[in-house]
């Protein structure tokens, strides 16, 4: 089925444990900082029903039901195509796909790593993803990806830990009818308007840490389910924050610190229990599809940051300059780089992991990632520059909204003739709340920080073949066996007349 947003919204009504600004919230839908986010998730119910996006996101399943085609396994390239016009759109649209994003991306791990530990272990993992996969289908459920834990001291492994054993999520006991989990998992994305936890481990586990090699789900109201959501980062969401924090005022809070307190998970939902040689693969492939959503959202906002920058300098009056033309030539190029990074990722996949499901390609989406991550704050500088101080020294909307000095700010604030002042101040106020604190914190750790794509770079790279085209242009042997390098035509190869020996003085390469 495909709900409505009025269904989606009751659905919030369950009863969950969740804090904000240190005050127990009674209902999610009418609390005056997460109603704001709870409005943006609302879109992944709203753009199914439009007529012009309903072939992207709906799809039909076996019983010929229309579902949401985010839940459905990605098979080919096409549908990795489709998965990242989804998340495109969406975002585009002001903050959609929140509950289909990490959610999907952890079904999608899921899939791939039950396959795999099925075939080798002869377990049925498998059988319990499809039919959780069934239930989300039937019930459309709005789920995220409960993926990062709270790790502790970083320098030891989970069991290792000196205060206690539960900075990872883990099995504290196994019963007949399912388990009981204990630890935490933090910032964890669209926590206050998901129905459903997905969680997944966030690192490979050695045997010793077997009890952390664990993946399940969840609802959000399940007893022992403590979310905390994190500090907003404007606590105004009428039209003092669509002025002040245009992007940021709808978006926030969106992450919990999420407790598991003696969580009873029944075994239908449990997805690795203890299969800890397996955690890697599972970690690797929510990375993988993970940062094809996080290239989708970084279209949106690098295309608002672009925009924004060549809008100032418009509105400044110096868009014919030269130094400022070469900085939007600049931010243009990234943003268009890591539309195309992510566009490869899809259209040359991974296939080798799981029976007929596809990841993307993990050197371009890493590329992509670290493309957007690594360039972020230069697209911050250059904004920031062209726009000048006034983006960060803006008046706020009570000061335009006081008509005793509002004339002051119409006169003293207006630059280029024909420009409203009023225009001119919206847009100094979305680059200043785009470059702030929240937006480049999140584009950097988002999806993994870049040191964790750096490791993936590293790992997906083809070393054999880049070492056989630095030995065959070296004439050392050992290239001759790569599949590419070895079959290639050398100009050794080609059948030349016997050397003139009066030439015998010259260098060869001058003759």
């Amino acid at each position: 089925m495909i709900r409505t947003v009025a269904q989606y919204l009751e659905s919030l009504n369950d009863g969950r444990q969740m804090w904000c600004m240190g005050e127990k919230v009674k209902d999610v839908r009418t609390h005056p900082t997460l109603s704001g986010i709870i409005r943006s998730a609302a879109l992944d119910y709203v753009l199914p029903h439009r007529p012009e996006y309903r072939d992207i996101f709906v799809t039909r399943d076996e019983d010929g039901e229309e579902v949401n085609f985010l839940l459905t396994a990605p098979k080919s390239s096409a549908d990795l195509l489709r998965r990242r016009e989804c998340f495109a759109t969406a975002m585009r649209s002001g903050g959609g796909v929140l509950l289909h994003c990490m959610g999907a991306d952890a079904l999608a791990a899921f899939t791939v790593t039950a396959n795999i530990m099925d075939k080798k272990l002869g377990t049925n993992y498998s059988e319990r993803v499809e039919n959780y996969r069934r239930l989300l289908m039937k019930q459309d459920l709005g789920i995220t990806g409960a993926i990062t834990d709270v790790k502790g001291d970083r320098g030891l492994h989970p069991s290792q830990q000196k205060q206690h054993q539960d900075y990872y999520l883990r099995v504290v006991d196994k019963q007949k009818d399912g388990i009981v989990v204990r630890g935490a998992k933090v910032h964890i994305s669209a926590s206050p308007c998901a129905n459903e936890l997905l969680c997944s481990p966030c690192r490979t586990h050695g045997e010793a840490d077997k009890d952390y090699a664990l993946a399940f789900a969840v609802p959000c109201s399940t007893p022992g389910v403590k979310m905390l959501a994190v500090e907003p980062v404007s606590r105004t969401y009428d039209d003092e924050g669509r002025f002040d924090y245009p992007k940021t005022s709808r978006m926030q809070p969106t992450e919990c610190l999420i407790v598991f307190d003696d969580v009873f998970v029944p075994w239908e939902r449990v997805f690795m229990c203890g299969e800890w040689q397996f955690s890697r693969t599972l970690a690797y492939a929510f990375g993988s599809y993970h940062r094809l959503f996080g290239t989708c959202k970084m279209i949106g906002k690098l295309e608002a940051m672009t925009g924004a920058a060549a809008l100032v300098a418009e509105y400044n009056g110096v868009e014919h300059a030269d130094h400022v033309r070469k900085k939007l030539a600049w931010m243009a190029m990234i943003t268009h780089m890591v539309a195309e990074l992510g566009k490869a990722a899809c259209l040359d996949p991974v296939k080798e992991f799981g029976h007929d499901v596809v990841m993307p390609n993990a050197m371009s989406i890493n590329a992509a990632k670290f493309t957007f991550a690594s360039n972020f704050h230069q697209m911050c500088q250059h904004m920031q520059d062209i726009a000048g101080g006034l983006c960060t020294t803006v008046p706020a909307y009570r000061d335009w909204q006081n008509p005793e000095i509002r004339p002051y700010i119409e006169k003293y604030l207006s630059a280029k003739d024909g420009v409203p002042t009023e225009d001119r101040l919206k847009v100094m106020r979305l680059i200043k709340d785009m470059t702030g604190n929240y937006w480049q914190i999140d584009t950097i750790h988002g999806e993994g920080s870049m040191a964790a794509q750096q490791m993936h770079l590293y790992g997906s790279a083809d070393w054999n073949r880049l070492k056989a085209a630095a030995k065959r242009s070296a004439h050392i042997d050992g290239w001759q066996s790569d599949p590419v390098y070895g079959n290639l035509s050398s100009a050794d190869d080609i059948p030349m007349p016997p050397a003139d020996e009066s030439y015998a003085s010259i260098p060869r390469a001058l003759k």
